[in-house]
C-alpha cells in the first residue's frame, strides 16, 4: 500500500463488515454483502471537517480526499437509492402500479413493517443509504438518509421572485415545517434545498425580474442596483448597451431590458451572482436556525449550473449536488472541475440512472429521459462502470441511484414519466443483472476512493471536445431538388462521418453512421439526411419529439466564442421527426424549431412554416431533404458573414444509439454553442485552392 500517506494509513481498510440480515434469509442460504469499511478516524487525520459532532459530517483528508463522516467518525463513500416508497401510482386507473410486496395497506402497522423489511432489502442488494423522494417512515431506521426540502415549491405567485417581500417568510415556513421532526435524527445525513431549479434567462435572468414590473417593485429595484454596480458610469453603460441615457433615472421609464448586444450578457453574469447570493444566504441562514445539526447538501442541479451560481454557494452550503444522466457512464471534465473549483466543496451525485427498453414493466420512455442504454445487461454494466468511476474522483463523496422501482407503464400519475429506472420492476422483482452489479460494486467503493489521489482516471472522463471540426460547405450552383432522394447531391457536400455517442451496450450492436449533406446559396441552407433505421418509431412533433427517433441540428449565423455557453439571437435549434405512420396530411416528416432562452425565435415553431422538406421512409432507412430559407435564419448573411457554427445529433430510439458531428448531447451541446463546429460557406469570389477549381457544387 505504498500509495497511502501516513495519516491515511492510520484509518485504512481494517475489516470487511457484514451487514446484518434476518435469520430467515440466512436459512435460505443468502449471503450478506460485505462492505469495505474504514475505521473510525481522529480529527487530526483531516485538513477540513464540516458539520456538527455526533451527526453526519463532511471531511477532507490531508491528501485531498473528501468523505462523508458518520456519527461514529467513520469515513464512507455513500452509494444510496432514491424514491423508496411502498406505492407508485400510474396514470391508468386500472393499469399496473408499483405496490411493494412488503406493504399491507390495510394494516395500521403496515407502513412500519414495510420500512423495516425494505431497509433490509436495500442493504442486502448493496445500498448503504436512502436518497431523496423517499418515505419519511424510513427515518426511524438505522440507515443513512438524505431529505429533499424543495423550497421553491412552497412559494406562490409574485413571491416566487426572490426579492419579493413575502419570499423569505414562505421559505421560513417551508423549512420550519419540514425540519422540525428531524433536527435530532442521527441517521439523517443532510438536506437538499431544492430540485433542478432553472437558472436560465427565462426563469432567473434580469429580464424576469425587471420586464413589466412596476417601478416600485423591489425585484426591479435590485436589477437597477446591479446595473449601477456593474457599470461605473452611464457612459460605460451606453457603450455596452448601445443606448444614450443621460443619467440612471432614465432606466426607470424602460418597460423592458433590451437583450441585443453584449450589455445584457454582462448583466446576466452579475445578476445571477447577486440573485444566487440572496437565495443561498436566506435559505441556509433559516435552515441553520431550525436545524444546526445537519449538513446542507445544496441544490440538486440538473446536469450543472452557471458558474456565478456555483461560486455564490461557496461558504453557505456544505456540498454540491448534481443530478447527472449520461448513457456512456463517463464524466464531463469541464462541468465537474468547474463545480469543484468554484465551490471549494465536494460533489454528491444526487441522481443518476440507466434505463432500457427491455424491462419487464413495459416502460417505453415516452418522456425522452437521458441515459438510455441497450438492455438490462448494459444497465448492470453501466452501474458498475459509472459508480466505480465516481469513487475514483477525490472530490466526489457519494452517488444516489434513481430509483428503487420502475415507473408504471402508463407513466407516473404526477407527470407521465415512464422509464425503466428501477432496481425492481412494478411487480417488485429485482432485475438480476443490476442487482448483482450493485452487490458486487459496493465493497469496492471505499477502497477505490481511498486510492483516488494516485488514480490516473484515464477512463473516467469523457473527451472534452475542445477541438471542433470544420467543414467547407460548397455553394450550390443551382437548387437541390427537394424530393427525398439524394442522387443529385455532389460528393463535396457530404459532411465527414458522424461519431457514435457510445451508450453502454451499443458496442455489441454497432449501426452504420448516418450520411449528412450540406449546401448553401444566397437564399438559404439545404440539408440532406440518410439515416439507417429499419424500424422507425417517432413521437409527435408537437409533443416529446426528442423521446424517439429524431434529428437535431444547431446553427449559428455568426462564429461563436470559446466561452459562449448560452444562446444569442443568431443561434437556432432545429429538429426533424420522421413520421412512420402518417395520417391526415400524409406527410412523412416534420421540421420544427425549438426555442431556447436568448434566441430570436421567442417561441417554439412546430412545424416551422418557412422550411420546406420532403421525406421518404424506406425498408432500411429514411431519407429527408430540408431547405431552410434565409428568413428562417436570423442574421444569415453569407456575403459578409460566411462563417457559421453547426452541430447535428441523430437519435435511434430502439437501439439506444446516437451519432453527432462536433459534440454529443452528453456535454449539453443543445445548450452550449461553444461545442458546435465550424461551417465555412465557400464563395465563388474566394481564391482558387489546390487544383484551381472554385468550391462550387456542380449539381448532377
Amino acid at each position: 500500500m505504498a500509495w497511502m500517506t501516513a495519516s491515511c494509513f492510520r484509518w485504512c481498510l481494517t475489516a470487511l463488515l457484514a451487514l446484518p440480515v434476518c435469520l430467515a434469509r440466512a436459512a435460505q442460504g443468502q449471503a450478506a454483502p460485505t462492505f469495505a469499511a474504514l475505521s473510525s478516524a481522529p480529527a487530526s487525520d483531516f485538513a477540513i471537517i464540516r458539520g456538527a459532532p455526533g451527526y453526519w459530517r463532511i471531511a477532507k483528508t490531508r491528501d485531498g480526499v473528501w468523505w462523508f463522516l458518520s456519527p461514529a467518525n467513520t469515513p464512507d463513500f455513500l452509494n444510496s437509492v432514491t424514491t423508496v416508497q411502498p406505492i407508485l401510482r400510474g396514470r391508468d386507473a386500472i393499469g399496473p402500479d408499483y405496490n411493494s410486496r412488503d406493504f399491507d395497506e390495510q394494516s395500521a402497522a403496515g407502513l412500519d413493517q414495510w420500512a423495516k423489511a425494505t431497509v433490509s432489502r436495500l442493504q442486502d442488494i448493496g445500498f448503504k443509504g436512502v436518497g431523496a423522494w423517499s418515505n419519511p417512515a424510513l427515518h426511524k431506521y438505522n440507515i443513512p438518509m438524505t431529505q429533499d426540502l424543495n423550497l421553491c415549491a412552497w412559494t406562490a405567485g409574485s413571491a416566487r421572485l426572490f426579492f419579493s417581500a413575502a419570499w423569505p417568510a414562505m421559505i421560513e415556513n417551508a423549512i420550519k415545517t419540514q425540519v422540525a421532526p428531524l433536527g435530532a435524527n442521527r441517521n439523517l445525513v443532510g438536506y437538499f434545498l431544492d430540485n433542478e431549479m432553472s437558472w436560465d434567462d427565462e426563469a432567473a435572468g434580469p429580464a424576469r425580474y425587471f420586464d413589466g414590473l412596476s417601478a416600485s417593485d423591489p425585484n426591479r429595484g435590485e436589477v437597477l442596483n446591479t446595473i449601477r454596480a456593474t457599470w461605473p458610469s452611464t457612459d460605460a453603460f451606453n457603450k455596452d448597451w448601445k443606448t444614450k441615457i443621460g443619467d440612471w433615472s432614465a432606466l426607470n421609464a424602460w418597460p423592458r431590458l433590451p437583450r441585443d448586444g453584449g450589455g445584457y450578457a454582462r448583466l446576466m453574469d452579475a445578476w445571477l451572482s447577486h440573485l444566487a447570493q440572496r437565495y443561498f444566504r436566506t435559505t441556509t441562514t433559516l435552515l441553520h436556525k431550525y436545524d444546526p445539526n445537519h449538513l446542507i447538501l445544496g441544490i440538486r442541479y440538473r446536469g450543472g449550473a452557471p458558474r456565478p451560481v456555483i461560486r455564490a454557494s461557496r461558504g453557505y452550503t456544505d456540498a454540491q449536488s448534481l443530478n447527472y444522466y449520461v448513457s456512456d457512464a463517463k464524466l464531463d471534465p469541464e462541468t465537474f472541475r468547474m463545480i469543484s473549483r468554484e465551490s471549494e466543496q465536494p460533489i454528491l451525485i444526487s441522481e443518476y440512472s440507466f434505463h432500457a427498453l427491455d424491462g419487464r414493466s413495459g416502460d417505453r420512455n415516452t418522456i425522452g429521459f437521458d441515459a438510455q442504454v441497450l438492455d438490462q445487461q448494459a444497465r448492470g454494466d453501466a452501474y458498475r462502470l459509472f459508480t466505480t468511476r465516481l469513487a475514483r474522483v477525490p472530490y466526489i463523496i457519494g452517488a444516489d441511484w434513481f430509483q428503487w422501482m420502475d415507473e408504471p407503464p402508463s407513466g407516473r400519475a404526477s407527470d407521465g414519466e415512464d422509464a425503466n429506472f428501477g432496481v425492481v420492476d412494478v411487480d417488485d422483482h429485482a432485475y438480476k443483472p443490476l442487482a448483482q452489479a450493485i452487490r458486487a460494486t459496493t465493497p469496492l467503493l471505499n477502497k477505490l476512493h481511498q486510492a483516488s489521489p494516485s488514480d490516473k482516471q484515464q477512463d473516467v472522463w469523457r473527451e472534452g471536445f475542445v477541438s471542433h471540426p470544420a467543414f467547407i460547405v460548397p455553394m450550390l450552383e443551382k437548387p437541390i431538388r427537394i424530393n427525398g432522394e439524394l442522387s443529385d447531391w455532389p460528393s463535396a457536400c457530404k459532411l465527414p462521418a458522424l461519431h457514435p455517442a457510445m451508450a453502454i451496450g451499443t458496442e455489441r450492436h454497432p449501426l452504420p453512421a448516418p450520411n449528412v449533406y450540406l449546401g448553401w446559396s444566397r437564399t438559404g441552407l439545404t440539408i440532406g439526411l440518410e439515416v439507417f433505421d429499419a424500424d422507425v418509431s417517432a413521437a409527435p412533433a408537437n409533443g416529446w419529439w426528442w423521446a424517439r427517433d429524431c434529428v437535431e441540428f444547431w446553427v449559428s449565423t455568426r462564429p461563436v466564442r470559446p466561452d459562449q455557453d448560452r444562446y444569442d439571437a443568431y443561434c437556432h435549434h432545429f429538429f426533424f421527426v420522421p413520421v412512420d405512420y402518417p395520417v391526415g396530411d400524409g406527410i412523412s416528416g416534420v421540421v420544427g424549431q425549438w426555442h431556447s432562452a436568448g434566441d430570436f425565435a421567442g417561441r417554439n415553431l412546430v412545424p416551422n412554416p418557412s422550411i420546406r422538406s420532403v421525406t421518404r421512409i424506406l425498408p432500411d432507412r429514411y431519407v429527408t431533404e430540408i431547405f431552410i430559407p434565409a428568413k428562417a435564419l436570423h442574421g444569415y448573411d453569407p456575403e459578409h458573414q460566411p462563417q457559421l457554427a453547426f452541430n447535428i445529433n441523430v437519435r435511434d430510439y430502439q437501439h439506444a444509439a446516437e451519432s453527432f458531428w462536433s459534440a454529443p448531447k452528453a456535454v449539453l451541446t443543445q445548450a452550449r454553442p461553444n461545442t458546435w463546429g465550424t461551417l465555412l460557406l465557400a464563395h465563388p469570389t474566394q481564391a482558387p485552392r489546390g487544383n484551381g477549381k472554385l468550391p462550387v457544387a456542380d449539381i448532377k
